[in-house]
């Protein structure tokens, strides 16, 4: 993932946020699926991780980390 992208997600940029969250999309959904699973919670699961990341992306501090914080 680009830094630079991610940079840009936690000043605010709603597009590049959507892209930092497709580019992890696989690995958020294979770690719900391995806990609950289930499909259908795995997905309301990554559609919460996402509301909640949107609302505090400007809280990470490290760019580098971004995958890590997310899951």
């Amino acid at each position: 993932m680009n830094v630079n992208k991610v940079k840009k997600a936690i000043n605010g940029n709603d597009q590049a946020f959507l892209e930092v969250i497709h580019a992890h999309k696989i690995d958020l959904y294979k770690t719900a699926l391995s806990y609950l699973k289930n499909q259908d919670q795995a997905i309301e699961a990554i559609q919460e991780v996402t509301f909640r990341a949107y609302k505090s992306i400007h809280e990470l501090r490290e760019p580098n980390y971004v995958k890590t914080w997310l899951i």
